[in-house]
This record gives structure tokens, sequence and C-alpha cells, in this order.
């Protein structure tokens, strides 16, 4: 398939942008973008990754050639240009970490900031970013009824809709001849799941002259790395820690190879493309029969997650490493901070442009809104948000009272012992004994017994192994709600988990008896988990931040329970040793689902982009998903376009044969980063204007996409899709549209005829006609005809107006004029306020020797200034300096609470506050790098009143009876300003008197 970007690349290559896309820089903390000529972002880390001009080979090698001998040559080229580079900014080569070459053209180095601005200076250097910390996503330490009984053997792969007589695996489709990679901690190389049975093709060859295609056997390091032979099934195993070792080191129980040593990386690996049909056990108990989501795929593994995380910059390498390679499919159950330009985010852009598949984890930070993590919150990977199975690991509590409380366990049962709260056996003087945590129990207490602990404050494990540490004999573990997932972790006691209604009733009971007893009993596997599918408690949700247009996660998939492999070494006694199964939860469980699935589409469709793969996906998930709390249904910003379900390989309306797909290509993701992220560019105007002038889109909200984002609709909002018919027939389909509450949406054309391979664009328009201001509504398209229903989910926010943050002028006097869109009737008023000139305050700051604020240290490294503000519209603080300078601020309102920061790399800061509240606020002045001698600082301010009457006027477009919709121009003209200063004003945008935006103006005179 010929993805819609590939078109205008044949007009537009990549070489002839202005620069290259692969010109990135990311963002500071405080959210202010940097570009090419400014300073670079101070890392945390002490690691910056440093991104040259020049493209990854990808752009113009096919992957299956990027290790042969003229790729070989040219990433020697590449690594040289590195070396000169480094040699230039005076930066030795032994602080480099790690090269790029495959999908991204660039190195890792640890060096401090002056360094990296040195490095950021060379000929040939596009950016300089921080590198970044990222995790592994698991949960650390509505199917209908008729449905229900497709649990036993391969529960999971059951739900999913792969074992009946015409689905996948009675289908041929099992992921046979595709190769998976995962990048996590590793793995665990003797788990069953990983066994080669003698029947796989012959594992690929792989390069290993840079470092070990088959990682294993560091005795030397820890001498429970046995060595290992890879075979057909497990074909590779390659660690990529050079950074992490570089900056944090390993700890001797870690292994210094591929070997897994958290179990993490061997359950994701094993769920997505483990073996079929293999008995699982935990603690001596035979559980349920497992399969890996493409049971028949080949696995090679990457070892970029150490103890502590994984840095960005070990974590692209083995992007890198995984497409020169010649994976087709990345499992990356992985996350962090959600930025759009990162060394991730743009690895995983440039392996899509190679063909690579990535299910990505969304997040564990939910159930609360806006917690998407990055990289899953990227459009050219995908997002898996995490649901529960109809069938759970059972346990039960009976009390002595005849009662028996349901939950989840996959340990062993007790005796009968006696039970106390644990709030009951706490040691004298230790804080929350009811919540287990560590050193909180008193043995003379809780030996012997079973304790009921209650989630919260530690890690689930670690209160089990305090319960083990003080002799207790097995545990209660209950949720704090009734809402949140029930976990089915290796504990160290005998357990059942439950929710906080029949935790609280267990409490309560026990602590009005003399003497109460108990057991808990181990009850199996329960196959009527009436509750399923809802999204799990912890699943993170949208909208996606910091680009709204996009819905994230993109699906969901069940990330509870999930029944795989593990480390029978744990490191750090995180959980019991000696058990090659777990079952665990995370969208780190659910993404290799996903990455499992997309093995299985591509055996079906080798010629499918990864955009096409995922359009599939998406238009054809279920639906009918119930949110965490059991009752309400799922939103697109809980599942995304629903949960992952294949169906039938030969069946019209699957995944297999979604009859049409929403196709998209490189200079399609060019022209979201016009919109998200133009800092990836050197000239982002230029670049964006050749790509629009091609005919790419160049709003998020355009986007090809399989879901429909609109975040700021003014009333009304038109975007353009466009769908390709991937089936071997004329395909004629009609537009159903379930438009989101107090909107109506309308499609033109709302019939489409595509032929084979045909593609046709169409637009939707959404109306407000009545929905409240700043709340998302959702709704739905599909497009149905010829035995398809092409579904995709539409997520839409209306705002009071549209109006552009900034407007600028120059000169004593002049014009200018304000685009505004009115999003809801009424009368629309613009009011001005100011301009005034620059406040200037003056000031000496010195260094700071730590460089911390606040610490015990700071002395005349902190310098505060008061400023009382009455009656202010828009308050603006702006401290520039040259270089070598690095002075930042933090700004405390009238309460002594940090109200707003800036800490940009060098001397570049500006703090902006709208509508603040009367008080004195203070702004603290911190001299985090300037050197032995205090230097001098001009620390400008622009308070604007909230009066009228200033040298700023609005001259037209106001008022305006207006109706949802309505654009108005509104002119403004200053005039009597002083020459030789800059000037600040603002425009408070009201409909019917109700202020709801404000322009800043800002005029140099």
């Amino acid at each position: 398939m010929v993805a819609t970007g590939a078109v205008a690349a044949a007009i537009l290559p990549l070489a002839s942008l202005a620069p290259t896309a692969q010109a990135a820089v990311g963002a500071t903390g405080d959210g202010a973008a940097q570009t090419a000529s400014s300073p670079v972002a101070k890392s945390s880390t002490g690691s910056y990754i440093v991104l040259m001009k020049a493209d990854p080979l990808v752009r113009s090698v096919k992957q299956q050639d990027l290790n042969k001998a003229p790729a070989k040559s040219k990433r020697k080229a590449i690594k040289a240009s590195h070396d000169k580079v480094l040699k230039a900014a005076g930066v030795s080569s032994s602080r480099r970490t790690t090269d790029f070459s495959n999908t991204l053209n660039g190195f890792a180095v640890r060096t401090d900031l002056q360094g990296a601005e040195r490095l950021a200076k060379q000929s040939g250097v596009a950016a300089v970013i921080p590198d970044e910390m990222r995790q592994a996503q698991s949960i650390a330490s509505a199917v209908d009824q008729a449905k229900a009984d497709r649990t036993g053997p391969n529960a999971l792969n059951s739900f999913l809709g792969l074992t009946d007589k015409k689905d996948a695996y009675n289908s041929g489709v099992t992921g046979n001849g595709v190769l998976v990679g995962v990048i996590d901690t590793g793995i665990w190389p003797e788990q069953p799941m990983l066994a080669d049975d003698g029947t796989f093709p012959a594992a690929p060859k792989f390069d290993e002259s840079e470092r070990s295609a088959c990682d294993f056997g560091n005795t030397a390091w820890n001498t429970n790395d046995k060595p290992f032979t890879c075979n057909n099934k497990l074909v590779g195993a390659r660690e990529f820690l050079d950074t992490y070792k570089a900056n944090a080191g390993l700890t001797p129980e870690e292994f210094d190879s591929a070997r897994d040593n958290e179990g993490h990386g061997t359950h994701t690996a094993t769920t997505a493309a483990g073996n079929a049909n293999v008995q699982s056990e935990i603690f001596g108990v035979a559980k349920d029969v497992v399969s890996g989501i493409a049971p028949r795929a080949q696995v090679i593994a990457y070892k970029a997650l150490g103890d502590g995380g994984g840095y960005t910059s070990d974590l692209s390498a083995a992007i890198d490493q995984a497409v020169a390679d010649g994976v087709d499919v990345i499992n990356y159950s992985i996350g962090g901070g959600a930025r759009v330009v990162s060394a991730d985010t743009l690895s995983f852009l440039f392996a899509a442009d190679a063909g690579v598949f990535a299910a990505v984890s969304a997040g564990n930070s939910g159930p609360g809104p806006k917690t998407i993590g990055g990289p899953s919150n990227v459009p050219w990977v995908t997002s898996v948000g995490a649901t529960t199975l109809p069938r759970n690991y059972a346990g039960s509590i009976h009390l002595s009272n005849g009662k028996v409380y349901n939950g989840t366990s996959v340990t062993r049962g007790t005796a009968v012992a006696p039970v106390i709260d644990a709030a009951k056996a706490g040691l004298a003087g230790k804080a929350n004994p009811g919540l287990c945590v560590e050193g909180s129990l008193d043995p003379a207490k809780a030996k012997g017994k079973i304790v009921l602990c209650e989630r919260g404050s530690n890690g689930r494990i670690a209160k089990s192994g305090e319960v083990k540490r003080a002799g207790g004999v097995g545990m209660v573990l209950y949720n704090a709600v009734d809402s949140d997932t029930m976990f089915s972790d290796n504990f160290f006691v005998p357990t059942v988990m439950m929710d906080n209604t029949p935790g609280e009733e267990i409490v309560a009971w026990a602590n009005s008896q003399s003497a109460p007893t108990a057991q808990i009993v181990n009850d199996g596997i329960n196959t009527l988990w009436h509750y399923s599918p809802t999204v799990t408690y912890f699943s993170s949700r949208g909208e996606t931040v910091p680009n709204g247009d996009i819905i994230k996660p993109d699906i969901a998939a069940p990330g509870a329970q999930i029944m795989a492999g593990n480390t029978p070494l744990p490191t750090g006694g995180s959980q019991p040793s000696g058990e090659l199964w777990q079952a665990i939860a995370g969208t780190s469980m659910s993404s290799p689902v996903v990455a499992g699935s997309y093995a299985l589409l591509k055996q079906a469709h080798p010629d499918w982009s990864p955009a096409a793969a995922k359009s599939a996906m998406m238009t054809t998930a279920y639906t009918a998903v119930r949110d965490s709390d059991r009752v309400s249904p799922a939103t697109p910003f809980d599942t995304g376009s629903g949960m992952a379900k294949l169906g039938e390989p030969a069946k019209k309306g699957s995944a297999f044969q979604p009859g049409l797909v929403y196709d998209a290509g490189f200079n399609d993701y060019l022209g979201f980063l016009c919109a998200e992220g133009p800092e990836v560019f050197g000239n982002p105007a230029a670049t964006c204007k050749s790509l629009a002038n091609a005919g790419i889109a160049t709003t998020a909200a355009n986007l090809n996409y399989a879901s429909i984002g609109m975040e700021a609709v003014p009333g009304e909002q038109t975007v353009t899709r466009t769908v390709t018919n991937v089936s071997a027939k004329k395909v004629s389909v009609d537009a159903v549209i379930e438009a989101p509450a107090g909107y109506s949406a309308t499609a033109s054309p709302s019939s489409l005829q595509l032929a084979p391979g045909a593609s046709k664009s169409f637009t939707l328009t959404v109306r407000n006609t009545g929905a409240k201001v700043g709340e998302w509504k959702f709704g739905s398209l599909t497009w149905k005809g010829t035995g398809y229903e092409v579904r995709s989910p539409i997520a839409v926010k209306g705002v009071a107006i549209a109006a552009p943050a900034t407007v600028s002028g120059s000169g004593t006097s002049g014009t200018a004029t304000l685009s505004v869109t009115v999003g809801q009737a009424g009368t629309y008023t613009a009011v001005p306020h100011g301009l005034v000139g620059t406040t200037h305050t003056t000031g000496t700051v010195a260094q700071d020797p730590d460089q911390t604020f606040p610490s015990a240290d700071d002395g005349a490294g902190v310098v505060r200034k008061s400023f009382t503000l009455s009656g202010v519209d828009h308050a603006r603080w702006k401290l520039q300096l040259p270089e070598p300078y690095d002075i930042d601020v933090y700004l405390f309102g009238p309460d002594g609470k940090q109200v707003a920061a800036s800490t940009n790399g060098g001397t570049d800061e500006q703090i902006d506050l709208d509508r603040p509240a009367d008080g004195t606020y203070t702004m603290v002045v911190h001299g985090w790098a300037v050197g032995a001698t205090p230097v001098a600082f001009d620390l400008r301010s622009w308070l604007v009143p909230n009066a009228t009457g200033g040298s700023l006027s609005v001259t037209s477009g106001s008022p305006t009876t207006a109706t949802a919709g309505t654009k108005v121009q509104v002119g403004l003209a200053w005039s009597g300003l002083a020459a030789g200063d800059t000037w600040l004003g603002s425009v408070s945008h009201a409909i019917d008197g109700t202020r709801v935006a404000s322009t800043t103006v800002e005029v140099t005179s």
C-alpha cells in the first residue's frame, strides 16, 4: 500500500525542506518551546542528545538494506561527523555514550550545560535536547454475558476473538514470518513461552559488529547470568544501557546483559508473541493454558531499562537498532512526560517511515483526565489503554461467622488462622500501620495471623513483604475505592485482594470480635466476571496534552491479570523468587496485546503501512466498554476507538477486512508537527509553507487520522479526511453520524463509492447548537455499506471565542487587526487595556553553589524582588542576559505559594499572568550559572491595568451582535508612545459582558 504522504514525498523530498525535519529540540520544563538558535534546555539527567541536520539512514535506505555494505559505509561517515562535532566543541569523545544513525542522526553525550551549548553551535548540528528518563508502565508494586463462556484455555486470546473456527489461528494467521521487537527490561530466555520447538523459520542473521545480538552469560558481573544460545523463537537479545551504566550504574543484582532481572520485559514479550498452549504455574499451582497473541512470530528483545528506568538516549538507540535488525513490530511498554518532540518520539517517526508498527503504553496515571504519557501522545504510534477480562484469578476469605468475601488471588490459601486489622497491629509510634508500610507492623501482634491491609502509600507486594516480616501467615488487601482494579500479584504471603466495601466490612467484623478467625482460599479461575470489559482504574485518560486535536488513547486492550512470563530472579526482593509466571496489570500489559495483534495483521497484509493497520484496528474496535465505575459507558478519552478485537480474517468488517482505511505517511506527520511541534524545523514558516503548497494538512485536526478530535470549536469547524479502499472490490458507503450532544454534524459528500485501491476525501462539519463551551462531547462517524462499518469516534470541545493569544506592532503610532471567531450567540465586545511602558527592576545575583532552589546554601545566589499588583489585566516579567549566564526566575503569589517559573537554558526567561489576583508577589531571581563574579541583571516588567483609556484603542468590530461561528475583524490603534521602548497592552474579549478570552498586544516603539 502507498501511504498518502509518500505521494507528496515524491514532490517534496525531505532534503528540500528548510531545513530537514531532523532539526529538532525539546520543550523546556515550563512548556516554552525553544528554537534551534535559542539556548539549550537544561538536562536534569546530566546527559544530552545531539541531533544532526543530515537525515538518518531510513530516509534513503530501505529497511532490509540497512546492514548491507553501502549502508554500513554511510553509517561510518555519519559517526565520523559526530566525532568531528565533539572535537570542534571541545567535548571528549569518551563522554559520548551512544550513536544513532538509522532512525535518528545524532549521539548522546554526558556533559554540562556549557558543553551542550558549544555542541549546539557546531556546523551540522540541528539541536541539542535533554536526555530524559522513562519508566516501565506496569502497575508495580463489557463483552456481554453471552461471551463469558469464551474463557478457559487461552482466555485472553478467546476474548479477543482469535480462537474460534473461523478466527485468526484456525485461518493460519498466527504471526508466522513476522519479527516482533520488544524494548523493555530484557528477557528471561528459558521461559517456556520462548522455547524453540524446531518448527519456526530460520532466525535472521544480525549484524554483531558493535554489540552482541544474543547477549547472555556475563557471569563475571553476575554468576546467575547463565549462557544461552538464541534460537529460532527467541532470535536475538541485545542490551542498550550505555547511558544508564555511565550515569547510574548497575547494582550487583542486576544483569549486565540482555537477561531480565525485573520480569517486565519477559512478560510483555511473551504476551505479544509467546508460544501457543503453554501451561502456566505459580507457587506450584497450575493456572491456565496461555498463548501469546502472535504465537508463531519470532522475538528479539532489547534491554534498555534498568531498575531505575531508562534514558531516552538508550531507548532511542534500541529503536534505531531494532529497525536495522528488520523488526516488523515494536512493543514499547514505556512512558514518561508527554512531549511531542523528544528523542524517542522522533525515532518512532522515522521507524514508522520505514514501515515499522509501534504499540506504546498510554500510561498508568488514571483515572484523572489529561494523563496520557509520552511517547504515546504522538499520532505515529498506537497508544493503548487497558481494560479488564471477563475472568479473574479468584480467591476468597471465609470468616468464622460463615460469611465469604470474594476477590482475586494467584497465591495458595491458608489454614484457619486468627485475623487482625493492620491498624491494630502497628508498632508504637509508627504512622499509618493500617497501610502495612515497611517496618510498621509489630510481630508480637501480627505473627501467625491474617492481616487486613489497606491500599496506599507503598506497593502492593511490599505490603505482603511487611506482613511476612512481621510473621503474618496471610493478607487481605483492599482498595481505597470500589472502582479500582483488583490485582493478582505474586505476593510474599497468601493474599486475596478485593474492593473497598467488602474490605471495610471485614475490618469492622474483625474489630468487633474478641478472637476472629478466617481462612484464605484459592478459588482458581472465575469465568463469570460480569464487570468486563471495563476500563481499568489506573489506565491514563485523555484529553491529550499538549496536542488536544488527537484523541488518545487510540485503542484499548486487556491489561489486568494478564498471565505471562516472569524472571525467577527479581532484584531487590521486589517479588518472590523462583517464579517463571506472573499475572500482572498495567498499560504495559495491554500494549503487547496490540503489538501481537499488529503482527497478525502484518502476516495477513504485509503491504499495509503502519497507519493503515492502525486504522483497520481502530475502525473495527469493540465499543461496548464501561468505565472503571463498571456502570458508565467508556468515552473516547478512556478507550479511544474501543477495545481491540481483530475478528475473522475472511469476514468483511473485521480488522483484517476493514474495507476502508485512513492512511498517512511521513509528510502528513510533518504537517502535524507544523501545528504541534514546529520547533523540529529550523525554519518552520518555510517548511510548513512548502508542505501546505504540496497539499499536506498543517493542522493537527486535519491529520488523516482514524479518529476525529477538535479541541477548540468556535461555533463551527470543518475537518477533512481521506479514506482508501483496501478491499479487492468496489466499496459503496453512506455516512451515519451520531453527533455529539449539543452539536449538529454533516459529512460532505455523505456517500462514497471507491474502486479497489482508490482514495476519496470528505469533510466533516460540526456546529454548536447549544452545547456548553469548555466541555468535551463525544459522537461518531460510521461509513456503512457493502458489508462494512468503518467507525471513527468524534470528540469536540466548544470555545466561547477563538482569538489569537498575541498580536504585535511597531512605531510610536500604528494599527493592527485581530481576527476573532465568536463561538456562542450574544453581543461581542473588545475592550482595550494599556499600553504600558517597561519598568526596570535591577539587582545583582551571585552563583548558587549547588544550583538548587530552594536549598540551604542559596545565599546571594537568590535575590527577591516584590511587586504589588492591584487591578491588573495582564502581568509580564522578562529577564534576558547574553551567554554564558544562566539565571532562572520563580514567582510566588500573595499566599507564598509558587505560581509560575521560567527555567530555560541560558537567560531567556518570561512569565505571564492573566488577570492576577491583587496582592504582593515575590519574584525570585536565581543564579543557576553565573560564575565566580556576581552578575547585574535588569528584570523588566509590565503591569497592564484593568482600566481603559490608555494609548491602545479598538477602532472597529466592537460591539458586534454575533451567532455561533461569526467572524469579526477587530481593528486596533495606538498613538503617542515614547520612542525606544517596548509597550504592552491587552484586549479583553467578552460576550454579553462576560470576559471569555484575552489577547496581549506588544508594540516596539
